[in-house]
C-alpha cells in the first residue's frame, strides 16, 4: 500500500470516528438539562455535582467550541491529504489547506491550554498538578507543535510554488 493512501485512509477513520461526536454532544447536553434527574448518561463535567448548572454549561460549551476547532483542523488536513493523493503538491489550494490545517490545531492547542489554565484557577483554588506520561499538558503541547508545523509548511509550499511558477515562466 501507498504511503499517501494510508495517510489518507488513517485521516478518513479519524474524521468519520469524530462525526458523531459533533452530531450527538449538543443533543446530549440539552437532554441533561431538560432532565438533570436521568441517569442514563454519566458525566464527568467539572460544576456539575449539584445539577448541571450554568458553570457546567460553560465549561461543555468551551469544552465543544475547542472540539470544534480540533475537527476543522482534522477536516483540513483530510482535504490535504486528498490532494497529496492526487500529486498536487505545488498548488495554492495545498498551501490553503496546510496553512488551514496549522491555524486551527494552533487555536485548538492554544485555546484548550488557556481552557485549562482557567478550569485549574476556578475548579481547584488555584493549585494546577502537572504529571508525568501522557497528561493532557503533553498532548496539547504536541497539538501546539502540529499546528506549528503545518504552518510551516505552508509558508515551504508558498515557497516552492512561487518559485515553480518562477521556473515556468523561463521555460
Amino acid at each position: 500500500m501507498n504511503l499517501n493512501t494510508f495517510f489518507k485512509r488513517l485521516i478518513d477513520l479519524a474524521f468519520y470516528l469524530m462525526v458523531p461526536i459533533v452530531v450527538f454532544f449538543p443533543g446530549t447536553i440539552l437532554y441533561v438539562l431538560m432532565f438533570p434527574e436521568q441517569t442514563i448518561i454519566n458525566l464527568n463535567i467539572p460544576y456539575a455535582e449539584n445539577g448541571f448548572s450554568g458553570k457546567a454549561l460553560l465549561f461543555s460549551m468551551g469544552f465543544f467550541a475547542l472540539f470544534l476547532l480540533f475537527f476543522a483542523g482534522l477536516y483540513q488536513l483530510r482535504k490535504f491529504a486528498g490532494l497529496l493523493l492526487k500529486n498536487k503538491l505545488f498548488s495554492q489550494e495545498v498551501v490553503k489547506r496546510t496553512h488551514k490545517t496549522g491555524t486551527f490545531f494552533t487555536a485548538c492547542a492554544l485555546g484548550s491550554l488557556i481552557f485549562i489554565g482557567l478550569n485549574a484557577l476556578f475548579s481547584y483554588e488555584g493549585k494546577i498538578s502537572v504529571t508525568f506520561g501522557t497528561s493532557n499538558f503533553s498532548l496539547l503541547l504536541f497539538l501546539l507543535i502540529v499546528g506549528v508545523l503545518f504552518l510551516l509548511l505552508s509558508d515551504a509550499f508558498a515557497r516552492a510554488l512561487k518559485l515553480k511558477e518562477e521556473n515556468d515562466l523561463t521555460v
